[in-house]
């Protein structure tokens, strides 16, 4: 069994893909992976043998070719796994002056010894060559990378949108900067395939396995993405090893990202484009000068994918690559005799012993010590100390851990419980919605499809549950009486309230049904539906009939006396020689005046039912000046105002011209201006005319008891009064707003009405101006 460590990069996909696809066995090797491994413990953990492979940054495996001072060789080179077009990344656009020495910066990096930390230093020396800053830089793994790029004191990250995705939302320096390393466009060996010098003693043949199948995984990745198909994620269920990756980002990553076409993951790296970061950092980091010749040596494939061409298994001890110069045989660490070294070696292998057993995970491990006072033994008490220091803290955070998931289990008993209540509310919704007496309907705005029908809508229609998924809401109402008021498919976001009345809609049986309908808009998840009412109008129509019917009647009946008694009213005014004294004039001038409120409440009355009559003679329309109407009407209602303080404010423009009857124009000037007298106590009374963009407009305005806005809407509604004490004992029908808004309509007109309580009341009428040739 081989142990290979990977970390939660991208970079590491190859491995994650033979794995998942089943190459290492298909060569005959057992694997098992170890995720999220941070590249500083794969370096030691290769170097103990605690582990055979696993993924090193390239400059690490320099870093130990080169300054390792042990004559063994305890790490080999496999084959590249991840090539990067580096570039610099910050969340914001600073510039050189921005910098400050007074500031400590950091950068994430992968590694201490990492490609992407050789650009970050030759990138900082290139942008700001005058402005030295402080960076520290710190290895992060890379779940965390994010986290660390978004805190504010992080100065950038360098590394691509492929194996950091988040990146494509923040500055790329090499958008706006010309700067020799941002130029090249190269792509820089990020990682190798490593093995340990335990794993090469005894593992030659499965090496080879190793090798070739995440040689087959790098050939894959490639294919596929040419290829795009579309589902490599989902096959894969890769997000078990890469759990902080967003999921739709990744899938477009390894479907159709441009970098692996042209070669991110590649075993045929080129080493020559490390040689600028080399020569000027880490030559001098490591103050020591090596020839590029022996740094191209050092990362020569060559050998090893040629003997890989025929994928077969072989033993790679056989190769001059993994065969140590001057040495007739390899050894492992744990052929070391550990007992010859002096106490200070032996204390050194003890801690790290430990601290490879607590990278693995095993976090009891301790150094076995005595009760001497020896040095070695004593840093050893205070090594083990700190262990249990360390453990006790885990301890504490394990008993955290333990309460978070106590209050995730109670949340999630209080979710459940939340789901079950909405269920209820689902279900009572439903249950009231089926049996309500309504017939109710739910309708798709966006298509004008019916969705579900109630019981009562079924009833109503003959159409059964099957019939009416296939239904449109145009299918079922005849003509374009919705579709000229809702337009589907538009205008999704604002609420809309529609009331149609004496609509036809076809049931199933072929016949037509005469209904009202409602439309009231509702939000059902993220799409907007109309929930349509159908009242049958029959009932209505009837109740209509009969009360129109009685009004007539009962006006009819009611004119016939009224006409004699002010006949006779008129003969006793007329007739000098009956004895009058003055009170039995007084109280014929009473008479006279509730004969005629009589004789006008029942005009309005007769005026009601004929203007809602469809069938009634045609009447005489003529072009009149609407002054001397305005006129007659308030000289022939002057005593109402008689004892009350009243001013009026006429502005009264003759040579205006209408189009309509006569009378039915004094009707609508009497009902505003007898409302005007009747709420006004004491102030004043305007009526104007005047022009306006074409039409002729009518103001009667007073400074009376004011309209309540609760009730602004209704007040043009047949028999509705405003219900206060004041219109107790003014008195009233409730008639002559509606008759006024009857009259106007027919006339082509418009009324509008503003008012203020206590302040008074401003009705405003709009008519089509009448051009007359004089």
């Amino acid at each position: 069994m081989i142990q290979i460590c990977i970390t939660s990069r991208l970079s590491s996909l190859p491995v994650v893909v033979a794995y998942k696809k089943g190459y290492f066995e298909e060569f005959g090797v057992k694997v098992t992976l170890h995720v999220n491994t941070h590249h500083k413990a794969i370096m030691p953990l290769l170097d103990a043998g605690r582990v055979e492979a696993g993924e090193v940054p390239t400059i690490a495996y320099l870093q130990d070719s080169f300054l390792k001072k042990s004559k063994l060789k305890r790490i080999y080179k496999g084959i590249y796994l991840y090539q990067s077009p580096l570039s610099f990344y910050s969340r914001f656009q600073f510039k050189p002056e921005d910098l400050t020495r007074n500031k400590a910066y950091i950068l994430p990096v992968p590694h201490q010894y990492s490609v992407e930390r050789l650009f970050a230093e030759k990138f900082l020396e290139e942008y700001a060559p005058k402005n030295p800053v402080k960076v520290r830089y710190v290895d992060t793994p890379g779940f965390l990378e994010e986290k660390e790029f978004l805190k504010p004191s992080c100065l950038g990250l360098v590394s691509d949108p492929f194996s950091s995705p988040f990146l494509r939302n923040f500055q790329d320096f090499a958008n706006t900067l010309e700067l020799p390393i941002l130029e090249a466009k190269s792509f820089y060996p990020s990682t190798l395939l490593a093995f340990s010098g335990d794993a090469i003693l005894k593992t030659g043949r499965e090496v080879s396995g190793v090798l070739l199948a995440v040689k087959k995984a790098i050939d894959f990745l490639q294919n596929t993405n040419q290829l795009n198909t579309g589902n490599l994620w989902d096959d894969l269920q890769l997000s078990h090893f890469y759990p902080h990756l967003r999921v739709g980002e990744t899938k477009n990553l390894l479907n159709a990202h441009p970098l692996i076409q042209k070669g991110v993951f590649s075993y045929q790296g080129d080493s020559t484009t490390l040689f600028p970061l080399l020569k000027d950092v880490y030559f001098r980091l490591i103050r020591r000068v090596i020839q590029p010749e022996a740094v191209k040596s050092a990362l020569d494939f060559d050998e090893i994918l040629a003997a890989l061409e025929p994928k077969k298994v072989f033993d790679v001890r056989k190769l001059n690559s993994f065969q140590e110069p001057a040495e007739s045989k390899l050894h492992a660490p744990s052929q070391i005799n550990y007992r010859k070294l002096n106490a200070v070696r032996h204390l050194i292998v003890d801690v790290n012993s430990v601290v490879l057993d607590i990278l693995q995970g095993n976090y009891n491990s301790r150094i076995n010590a005595d009760e001497t006072l020896q040095l070695d033994n004593r840093v050893k008490v205070l090594v083990n100390s700190m262990l249990d220091s360390f453990n006790a803290k885990m301890e504490l955070q394990r008993e955290e851990i333990t309460e978070l998931e106590n209050l995730i289990s109670i949340l999630e008993i209080k979710l459940d419980r939340s789901a079950v209540d909405l269920q209820y509310s689902e279900e009572k919704y439903r249950y009231l919605f089926e049996f309500s007496r309504e017939a109710i309907a739910l309708v798709d705005a966006d298509t004008g499809s019916i969705l579900e029908a109630n019981n009562q809508f079924r009833s109503l229609t003959s159409y059964t549950r099957g019939d009416i998924t296939k239904l449109n809401i145009e299918d079922i109402i005849l003509g374009n009486q919705v579709s000229n008021q809702l337009r589907f498919g538009s205008d999704l976001s604002s609420d809309t309230m529609l009331s149609l009345p004496d609509v036809e809609i076809l049931v199933k049986d072929g016949s037509k049904l005469e209904v009202d309908i409602s439309f009231t808009s509702i939000l059902l998840s993220p799409k907007k539906r109309y929930q349509v009412q159908f009242r049958p109008n029959s009932e209505r129509k009837e109740q209509e009939r009969l009360q129109h019917e009685f009004i007539s009647n009962v006006s009819h009946e009611l004119r016939s006396p009224m006409t004699n008694i002010r006949g006779y009213l008129e003969f006793f005014k007329s007739d000098t020689s009956l004895p009058f004294n003055t009170e039995h004039k007084n109280m014929l001038e009473v008479i006279d005046k509730n004969a005629k409120r009589l004789s006008f409440l029942i005009e309005n009355l007769l005026k009601l039912t004929t203007s809602r009559e469809k069938d009634k003679e045609a009447e005489v329309v003529e072009i009149f000046d609407p002054v001397p109407v305005i006129e007659d009407v308030i000289h022939m209602n002057s005593h109402l105002a008689k004892g009350k303080p009243i001013e009026w404010d006429l502005s009264l423009k003759k040579g205006y011209f209408l189009r309509g009857i006569k009378f039915e124009f004094s009707q609508i000037i009497t009902n505003l201006y007898v409302n005007a007298l009747k709420y006004t106590a004491k102030g004043k009374i305007g009526i104007s005319i005047l022009e306006t963009n074409g039409k002729i407009e009518i103001t009667v305005e007073d400074t009376g008891l004011g309209i309540d806005p609760n009730y602004k809407n209704q007040i043009f509604d047949r028999f509705f009064r405003i219900p206060s004490s004041d219109n107790k004992k003014i008195g009233g029908t409730g008639l002559g707003l509606s008759i006024v808004k009857s009259l106007v309509d027919k006339m082509s007109g418009e009324i509008f009405v503003e008012s203020t309580m206590g302040l008074g009341s401003k009705f405003t009428i709009y008519f089509p101006k009448v051009n007359v040739t004089v």
